[in-house]
């Protein structure tokens, strides 16, 4: 799983600002709240339809994060929901944008907040409803004092970004030479990303994409990354690549397992 990058605050704080310079340094999917709810024609703006829009881009932005990092840009005013949030998606890291409610009025182009005092937005937050501080944030950045580009460097310092070792192949079924393969070349990088060849289904390779994700999934947990690629005929590279291009020899007890033997027995058995 990758992480997902949490920026919760008061309106016109920065967070898709934010948001949208940690996606360009990292590489991320971003979802923004104003965003979806244009999308979604979600109008409900009362603490309940607030409850359950966060869930929503919670739970969307879980499914994301297996394949790439999501970085979320939502108001999210409840410490209670963002908490639970947090212990139902370990792989989510609260990031407050603080910023005090003056500076965050002068940077409203649209006039939102001066419409909601004025009574034409009702439950606006910071004005008729509330917004709670997190108590616990992994971290906090101050956009009222510190620049975009600053607050991004402080941001990155969560993000894990060393030379991971790549393993190709089809992985179907997992058995114990894969997992020799992992430990092997854990040893010799920061992590593992293993490359899953998209094979289409056949008698031959019977399991689906999906069915190999939850196979790695179960044997080695979030200890590695995994990325979906194309079938290949051969990995080419050319001068000066900058990495090590290396063949891992197991021990011959390893060598002996074979993923086809153990396909065929499995058909066989059906």
């Amino acid at each position: 799983m990758r992480k997902i990058y949490w920026l919760t605050g008061l309106p016109c704080s920065g967070k898709s600002t934010i948001a949208r310079e940690l996606a360009r340094n990292i590489y991320a999917e971003v979802l923004d709240g104003d965003e979806i709810r244009a999308i979604s024609n979600n109008n409900d703006f009362t603490m309940e339809g607030r409850v359950r829009h966060m869930k929503s881009v919670a739970a969307m932005a879980y499914k994301l994060s297996k394949y790439v990092s999501v970085v979320v840009a939502l108001v999210s005013p409840l410490r209670e929901v963002r908490e639970e949030l947090k212990k139902k998606y370990p792989n989510m890291c609260e990031i407050y944008v603080k910023c005090d409610i003056e500076t965050c009025k002068k940077r409203d182009v649209k006039g939102m907040y001066e419409k909601a005092i004025r009574g034409e937005i009702e439950n606006f937050t910071g004005v008729q409803d509330r917004y709670e501080e997190p108590l616990n944030a992994d971290i906090t950045i101050d956009t009222g004092k510190s620049s975009p580009e600053e607050c991004v460097k402080q941001i990155l310092k969560l993000h894990e970004n060393k030379p991971k070792a790549l393993l190709i192949g089809r992985w179907q079924p997992l058995h114990e030479g894969h997992k020799w393969l992992v430990n092997e070349a854990g040893k010799r990088a920061e992590g593992v990303v293993i490359g899953i060849r998209h094979t289409p289904i056949s008698e031959s390779n019977p399991y689906s994409v999906q069915e190999r994700i939850e196979m790695i999934q179960e044997m080695f947990g979030d200890s590695v990354d995994y990325l979906v690629l194309p079938d290949i005929s051969g990995v080419y590279y050319g001068r000066g690549v900058g990495y090590e291009v290396a063949e891992l020899k197991p021990p011959e007890e390893i060598a002996a397992i074979s993923a086809t033997k153990i396909r065929a027995r499995k058909m066989n058995t059906k």
